[in-house]
């Protein structure tokens, strides 16, 4: 029996800002995608989650004298009306903080010790006084740390550490047959000349808990994300994933900040527990692509700069129109708050052109044709200029009901809310 077509975008961290236009640009269009999918006939599964433990929780937490968890689920709340508000079809799966997931971390961690590839070890790590735990390498950019910007110290400390440099040939020889943008593959190999067993421990509280008896410190949060698109697809809480049921993940989508920490981390578990017989594929995702940035006046959007754009703020069909309108996927474009006007505008001039129903058969087939090229190559913008020239085309007319019909299934994959005037709904 054939599969659904697995798609699966980068899940959040929910932070106490909610979701940010980023994220919208990210879930909302690849709704899209996924809807023209299933609108051609596709079988389609889309799974959410989210990424719930992590150092910015516990900081703020203790900001406002709060349990890390109390935020974290509130957080959670808010992210998931945002969601319901952006009229997605996710499916939410998991929850990285919740029992149910804790265990199968937990039990990754003890495969790996038992596999010789867990050990624990004193070495020099990269120790930020402020945040008062250890950071990768990564996330100590000019020797400062990338969240609070405090100088990093070099300390020597019992660590826990997972043996990725046992995968180091297989992880780059791999790097000729996967499907990642060429500027991910390119990071990924000069990440792949320098690799140091990945230091898994952290001196915080707000974590999975290191399951060996008198462990204090909690797991890096990038063990919690590098195999939750296996735990998408069992919904068996007491098997991690049942033969049957295991598929790679056909079309991953995120951040290019992510190219290698994360997608590596990904690909070495992956590979581990191919090794162990769990999943029968070696690579994890069979094509990986990142949405571009959305910017304002040409700089990166965020509220310390005071150009950061409430997504709340803005009817959610015409968010995701406008946010497709800025340019090709992988591109990103520039916000402007005059622009999304037209988008509006065009809007209601179909729904009422729509509304009115009459006699004129109208060929959609080109159209369908066009949306489907546009939408799979991910030109995005193109999808919504070709459904502003055919309206153009065709605004004289008076389309049937069944031309209603046919132009709604497509018009709904970008705009889910759209909806007739109710009195004027064709029979």
């Amino acid at each position: 029996m054939n599969k659904p077509f697995y798609c699966c975008v980068m899940f959040p961290y929910p932070s106490g800002a909610g979701l940010h236009l980023g994220h919208y640009y990210n879930y909302a269009i690849v709704d899209s995608y996924c809807r023209w999918l299933r609108h051609i006939g596709m079988e389609v599964f889309q799974p959410f989650g989210y990424d719930a433990f992590g150092l910015p929780a516990e900081n703020y937490a203790r900001s406002i004298g709060g349990d890390p968890a109390t935020v974290t689920w509130a957080n959670i709340d808010r992210f998931r009306g945002q969601m319901r508000y952006m009229n997605t079809l996710y499916d939410e799966k998991l929850v990285t903080c919740d029992p149910s997931y804790i265990k199968w971390t937990q039990w990754l961690f003890n495969l790996l010790r038992a596999k010789g590839l867990a050990y624990k070890a004193f070495g020099p790590v990269n120790y930020c006084p402020s945040c008062d735990t250890v950071l990768a390498k990564e996330q100590c950019g000019g020797g400062f740390c990338e969240r609070c910007q405090a100088k990093i110290e070099q300390r020597s400390l019992n660590q826990w550490f997972f043996r990725t440099t046992a995968f180091k040939d297989r992880l780059i020889a791999n790097l000729d047959k996967i499907n990642y943008p060429t500027g991910t593959i390119n990071q990924q190999r000069v990440w792949l000349e320098n690799l140091h067993d990945w230091c898994v421990s952290r001196q915080r509280k707000w974590g999975c808990p290191i399951p060996v008896e008198g462990e204090t410190d909690t797991l890096d949060t990038f063990v919690d994300s590098s195999f939750y698109f296996l735990r998408y697809l069992e919904n068996d809480p007491d098997v991690f994933l049942r033969p049957e049921n295991y598929q790679p993940v056909d079309l991953y989508v995120g951040g290019p900040e992510h190219a290698c920490m994360h997608l590596i981390y990904a690909r070495f578990i992956n590979m581990f527990l191919y090794d162990q017989g769990v999943v029968t594929e070696e690579e994890p995702f069979r094509q990986v692509i990142h949405q571009g940035m959305i910017t304002a006046g040409g700089a990166k959007m965020g509220k310390s700069k005071g150009n950061a754009v409430n997504p709340d703020a803005f009817d959610p069909d015409e968010l995701r129109l406008y946010l497709m309108f800025l340019g090709p996927y992988q591109d990103g474009g520039d916000w402007d708050d005059k622009a999304i006007t037209g988008i509006r505008r065009f809007l209601g001039r179909l729904r009422r052109w729509l509304s009115d129903p009459g006699a004129d058969e109208i060929d959609l087939a080109p159209l369908h044709d066009f949306l489907h090229h546009f939408i799979t190559t991910w030109k995005v913008n193109k999808v919504v200029s070709t459904l502003m020239e055919f309206y153009n085309r065709n605004k004289d007319k008076k389309p049937s009901p069944r031309t209603v019909e046919g132009l709604l299934g497509m018009v709904r994959c970008f705009a889910p809310g759209i909806a007739l005037h109710a009195e004027n709904k064709p029979v």
